[in-house]
């Protein structure tokens, strides 16, 4: 009788253990949705397009004040248009544009844009002409052109001296963008912020800028399609016109479009010194970083 009860009492003890891992303990989800008690909630307000399985959308409250929030385009079926379907920009001056824009620079994709927006860490730059921040920009983006990068160094954090350089070591992280990989408006202005003393560390590029945001369906603000056709770009000259002296000058006249159409200056006359090459070729231009008064080479 006694070696009987010893042996049930051993099995009992063998069996807990596995009664045990037939009816584990619920553990604490990490995400509050994937919780079974409100599971169908969740799966029923999640959208059907999401930025991670994690997450639906992103909300951050820029240096500016404005809070915003990021999603993408649940429109089943959606496709881009107009310009942005376009592949087959002229080089130069539209050409792929390295993945490090300068020594130093660290480039980012849209998750790390959004996760240090949302730290609340950064400024956010749109690097492109006017015209084309007002067809449609990253919500939160301020609008410095490439053109004014060194004279608008103040609104980042630097402070002029009267050698007329600049102190930026109070300024902020920014990230700067334009409209693409094949853009060179942002990497443009990122190198000559650094030329003027602004960190490298503490520049970040959004290689992908409005193509590929746009690509992935996440939030624009401001207008909904894209500015027209870049008046530049739309002119015709060849890569053996781009090559002869004067070329530019007559492609422009030709088109009847002036070199930096759009272009903003305060007085609303481009003089040689706003745009200093005034003969020359469009590779030649595009090598110099100038452009000629009338013509397609510049940037």
């Amino acid at each position: 009788m006694i070696r009987a009860l010893i042996l049930m009492t051993a099995l009992a003890a063998l069996a807990a253990p596995v009664a045990a891992q037939d009816s584990p303990a619920p553990a604490t989800p990490l995400n509050p949705a994937s919780n079974p008690a409100a599971g169908d909630a969740a799966a029923a307000a999640a959208p059907r397009v999401g930025i991670r399985p994690e997450i639906a959308a992103v909300t951050y409250t820029t240096p500016q004040g404005e809070t915003v929030t990021i999603s993408r385009d649940q429109t089943p079926g959606a496709v881009l248009e107009g310009d942005w379907t376009l592949i087959g920009h002229d080089c130069p001056p539209f050409c792929i544009q390295p993945m490090e824009p300068a020594p130093g620079v660290e480039t980012i994709g849209e998750l790390e844009l959004l996760q240090m927006m949302e730290a609340g860490n950064a400024t956010l730059v749109d690097g492109r002409t006017p015209d084309w921040y007002a067809g449609g920009t990253i919500p939160g983006a301020i609008n410095i052109p490439f053109t004014q990068a060194i004279e608008r160094l103040a609104e980042l954090g630097c402070e002029p001296d009267f050698d007329g350089e600049f102190d930026c070591e109070a300024a902020r992280d920014v990230i700067l963008f334009c409209n693409g990989i094949w853009c060179g408006q942002s990497p443009t202005a990122i190198r000559a912020m650094i030329d003027a003393g602004f960190p490298a560390e503490r520049i970040h590029y959004y290689r992908g800028g409005m193509l590929a945001w746009r690509l992935l369906g996440l939030t624009v603000a401001g207008g909904g399609q894209p500015a027209p056709v870049d008046p530049l770009a739309a002119q015709e000259v060849t890569p053996e016109d781009a090559g002869e002296l004067g070329a530019a000058q007559e492609g422009a006249a030709a088109d009847d479009v002036p070199q930096n159409a759009g272009q903003e200056v305060p007085d609303g006359v481009i003089t040689p010194a706003e745009n200093p090459v005034v003969e020359g070729t469009t590779e030649e231009a595009d090598e110099s970083g100038a452009a000629p008064v009338e013509g397609t080479a510049g940037n």
